[in-house]
C-alpha cells in the first residue's frame, strides 16, 4: 500500500515537470515567483506576508496547471472547434486571471508600505 502511495507522487512530480517543461505560461509564472521571492528577501517582509505570497504563488501555479489540464483534455475530446469547448477553455483561463489579479493586488497591499 505504501509503495502504491509513493508511486502516486512520481506521477504528481511528473505532472509538475511537464507543466514547467512545456507550458510557456508556467515559465512566466516561475519567473514572477522568483521576482516575488527576491523582493520578499530585499524588503524583509513579515512571516505572515511571506506565507501569503507563498500561498499565492502556489495558487497561481495550481490554477495554471488545472487550466492546462482542461485545455489538453478539451483538445483531445474535441479537436475541431466547438463553442461549448471554447467556453470551457475561456472559463478555465478566466480562473487563472482571477487568481493572478488577486495576487497582484495582494502584492501591492503587502509591498507598498515598504516602498
Amino acid at each position: 500500500m505504501l509503495k502504491k502511495h509513493l508511486a502516486g507522487y512520481s506521477y504528481s512530480f511528473r505532472g509538475i515537470w511537464l507543466a514547467f517543461r512545456y507550458e510557456n505560461n508556467m515559465i512566466f509564472h516561475l519567473a514572477a515567483a522568483v521576482v516575488v521571492i527576491l523582493v520578499n528577501f530585499k524588503l524583509h517582509i513579515t512571516m505572515t506576508e511571506w506565507l501569503i505570497t507563498l500561498m499565492l504563488i502556489g495558487l497561481v501555479w495550481m490554477a495554471e496547471i488545472f487550466n492546462t489540464s482542461i485545455e489538453k483534455l478539451a483538445d483531445h475530446v474535441s479537436p475541431d472547434y466547438h463553442p461549448l469547448i471554447g467556453q470551457v477553455k475561456d472559463l478555465a483561463s478566466g480562473a487563472v486571471l482571477i487568481i493572478c489579479l488577486t495576487a497582484v493586488v495582494c502584492g501591492l497591499i503587502i509591498y507598498l508600505p515598504y516602498v
